[in-house]
């Protein structure tokens, strides 16, 4: 058996319990319990050697053999003790089985200090004081077998040394061996149920705290909405009912900007067609000719790929992302490329989705784009949110290429043909 730090995966026998940097205050609590009840009985044991010793130290012969088993016990209990009160969760699982060895070597020890003449035997303390510490095995160790193993050390020491050294009958010593492995069993029993009380405690806990933390950004949304409705929705919507825009193109994509926001809004999700990349690039096309942009938008091997199996439909959510990455570069185009037209490609290949934008306009130094601007922060944090990645190429007077990678999960890539 190896060591390990608490809640570490090992070997057979791993210690329970995650008591580390990482462990949460579920599974800590629950730790500790185990701790506190390991150190009790420990301690009830220990107590069992000073009843027994008291009563029957006498016969003990020779008495300095009896006394020094007494303090070896009681020197190897505090130290397990003390183990455990330092690491703040029960001891190691090697000290643990070391101690079961230690306990087999009391039995048989214990066993040469009989007074057969007045009828007792180390009975009188070392047996109640190893089935009290059998419990710890049960305590410490998380895998039934390696209890049950450990358990049937002393339990075997204790048959074998009645038997042989006491002349108990074997159908009398059996039996009295059995408790050693019903005491670990079932600490092993009650033990797993708190470790497992505290796990679930934890993951209550992160529920309600991802539920607290959804609910305190809605109402972020919902105090973001409300300004926005309160100032930019008003706005559109003044500019959409009243004829100050003479350019009708201009006013319908004003009007139907204004549609948009609100239904942003009341929290509706911008459609794309459950998954339809191609249809929403389609309409985003439509809105940016309204002001003035023409883009010359390529789908054809997306569609086609989307044809061969249903399974091909891109998740709503990649879907949406690139739509409103490449909205966000569009705009970029209508803002700054000095150009009235623009190319987006989109296609499927090696297991992603490939979405490009392309200008001829006056391009730019990508060395001088600003840290969370319209193409670095927009584009690259939406393609990033659903698992891609962004690249931006582009120098002054030579246009601008905006290329967005997704890979898709197994389900979602591009199917193979049948031969």
């Amino acid at each position: 058996m190896t060591t390990g730090p608490p809640g570490s995966t090992g070997t057979t026998g791993t210690t329970g319990g995650a008591s580390g940097p990482a462990a949460t205050a579920g599974a800590l609590r629950g730790e500790r319990v185990v701790l506190r009840a390991y150190v009790l009985f420990r301690l009830g044991g220990l107590l069992q050697v000073v009843i027994g010793a008291v009563a029957t130290f006498p016969y003990y012969q020779p008495l300095w053999a009896g006394v020094s088993l007494c303090v070896f016990v009681f020197g190897e209990s505090l130290a397990l003790i003390a183990a455990g009160l330092r690491l703040r969760r029960v001891p190691p699982r090697v000290l643990v089985a070391a101690d079961a060895a230690v306990m087999a070597a009391v039995l048989v020890v214990g066993g040469g200090l009989a007074d057969r003449t007045h009828g007792h035997t180390w009975a009188y303390f070392v047996y109640p004081f190893s089935l009290l510490a059998s419990i710890g095995f049960g305590l410490v160790l998380t895998r039934l077998a390696s209890v049950l193993a450990l358990a049937a050390l002393p339990a075997a020491a204790y048959a074998v040394t009645a038997v042989t050294q006491l002349g108990e009958p074997a159908w009398n010593a059996a039996p009295n061996s059995v408790p050693y492995l019903a005491n670990a069993g079932i600490a092993w029993a009650v033990a797993r149920t708190l470790r497992r009380t505290g796990r679930e405690l934890d993951r209550a806990t992160d529920t309600a705290m991802a539920k607290e933390a959804e609910l305190a950004a809605e109402r972020e949304r919902v105090r973001h909405a409300r300004l926005l409705h309160d100032r930019v929705l008003q706005t559109l919507e003044t500019l959409a009912r009243e004829p100050w825009i003479t350019d009708p193109g201009l006013h319908a994509h004003v009007r139907a900007e204004a549609v948009w926001l609100r239904g942003f809004v009341r929290g509706e999700r911008p459609a794309t067609g459950n998954g339809d990349l191609a249809s929403g690039l389609a309409r985003l096309a439509e809105d940016m000719a309204r002001i003035g942009l023409t883009v010359e938008v390529h789908t054809a091997q997306l569609r086609s790929a989307s044809e061969r199996a249903a399974s091909a439909a891109l998740p709503e959510e990649v879907a949406e992302a690139l739509v409103e990455a490449v909205r966000e570069a569009l705009t970029n185009v209508v803002k700054h490329a000095g150009t009235a037209r623009a190319v987006v490609r989109a296609e499927r290949a090696g297991g992603a989705v490939l979405v490009s934008v392309l200008d001829n306009g006056t391009g730019f130094d990508p060395a001088t784009l600003a840290p969370g601007s319209g193409l670095d922060g927009s584009v690259r944090d939406r393609v990033a949110g659903v698992g891609g990645r962004a690249v931006i190429d582009s120098a002054p007077g030579a246009g601008t290429y905006v290329e967005m990678r997704v890979p898709l999960a197994p389900m979602a890539a591009e199917p193979r043909h049948r031969l």
